[in-house]
């Protein structure tokens, strides 16, 4: 029975022709770099973004590309509880896949955090030293990392499986214009499937099942939220604030919630790859905001699911909100190492600007404006306290008129 699921899942071992059908994705450059260490590679991100296609690629590229044997690669996706009988312990898992060979062999563990002790188990085969590389993905970083805790230090290193950045849309919808890519991002979001559907009802029931999904499987099964009804207004309240500071006291107030439990639900949907925190950019002046963060959404089309409101951007009044939601998102997404620093920066008398991004290149400070506009008097104020930050003003226009 095992080795019956086991052939279904690694189609490439019996069909030397295999097509693989997935589209390439951009954090595929960082995993090829990484692909010939010794570490173990971790892929997190929310469901339905497309771990299991990255996965894939992967496999495709080292039969394809590196001329590794199918029978050195084995892939096991854990949604099937029948293999789960593998992972009891090394030596039957190890028993499995054979005896260890001289050269080095592949390894992909698919949804990691459906097993009891997923991190005992990858320490207990990392630690034996044997030829073995291994990749493992989760759906829920808060479930990954509860199980997986201390045991990875050191052995494991992981990156986070955004939405698809602009430049995957226009790719995934070729011949789309960057209009087109732009509006549809800006309502439906960016997930694989929902960007690949064209009827725009069928992206709405896509959102929908996501979003239900992630209720019913994080929220309730794993991490036992008993008021799921004052959980989902929270999401709601957070969505009508996306790009606004966030004030607990207020949502606690509005929602009839005890701080801290408003505070914990936050860091759930953090955890859950459902809202981004973004702190404040400071160097200890007094006029400049040292502690509230302001949130964003992860998916646009979640974000307006919640609100119930899939409007076409002709009409609708938030298109500035979704514009520079939807900036952030590309600086987060093309951020692959996960070494910049994205801020915002905001005075005591007001004065603000979108994001401040530390990378190699320095400072920058950017503000995102949905129409054209000249450059704005904050830049002029930021100056003042740091002469050495570049500016730029994104807008619609300037984003379409990009090469």
């Amino acid at each position: 029975m095992i080795k019956d699921i086991f052939e279904l899942q690694n189609p490439w071992r019996q069909q030397p022709d295999y097509k693989f059908t997935q589209k390439p994705r951009s954090i595929l450059t960082v995993l090829f770099d990484n692909i010939d260490n010794d570490k173990m590679i971790g892929i997190v991100g929310s469901r339905q973004v497309g771990k299991s296609s990255v996965l894939f690629l992967l496999i495709k590229h080292l039969l394809q590309e590196k001329q590794i044997p199918p029978t050195d690669i084995f892939y096991f996706n854990l949604d099937d509880l029948k293999l789960h009988e593998l992972f009891a312990n090394a030596p039957d898992f190890l028993n499995f896949i054979g005896t260890p060979a001289s050269r080095r062999r592949y390894i992909f563990i698919d949804e990691a955090q459906r097993l009891t002790n997923p991190g005992l188990f990858l320490k207990e085969i990392y630690d034996l030293r044997l030829e073995l590389k291994i990749f493992y993905s989760g759906s829920s970083h808060l479930e990954l990392k509860s199980k997986t805790k201390e045991y990875l230090v050191g052995r494991s290193r992981v990156f986070e499986l955004q939405r698809l950045s602009f430049e995957e849309y226009l790719r995934f919808n070729m011949p789309i214009t960057k209009k087109e890519a732009l509006y549809e991002m800006l309502i439906f979001g960016s997930y694989p499937e929902v960007s690949l559907e064209r009827d725009p009802t069928q992206k709405k029931l896509l959102i929908k099942d996501i979003f239900q999904t992630y209720v019913e499987k994080d929220i309730t099964d794993f991490l036992k939220v008993g008021d799921v009804q004052a959980f989902n207004n929270l999401v709601k309240l957070l969505a009508m604030q996306s790009g606004k500071l966030l004030n607990l006291d207020s949502l606690a107030k509005a929602l009839r919630l005890g701080r801290s439990l408003v505070e914990k639900y936050v860091q759930i949907l953090e955890s859950t790859f459902i809202v981004r925190r973004v702190f404040p950019f400071f160097r200890n002046y007094k006029k400049e905001i040292i502690k509230t963060p302001k949130i964003y959404f992860l998916d646009l089309g979640l974000r307006n699911f919640v609100l119930n409101n899939f409007n076409p951007i002709e009409i609708r009044e938030d298109c500035g909100v979704l514009f520079e939601n939807f900036y952030f998102l590309q600086l987060l997404i093309s951020d692959l190492y996960g070494l910049k620093k994205i801020n915002f920066w905001r005075t005591t008398n007001g004065t603000e600007i979108d994001f401040i991004v530390q990378d190699e290149e320095g400072f920058s400070a950017i503000e995102v404006k949905w129409e054209k506009e000249t450059e704005p008097r904050s830049f002029q104020t930021i100056k003042r306290y740091y002469p050495e930050i570049a500016t730029k003003v994104v807008t619609r226009q300037s984003l379409l008129q990009s090469n």
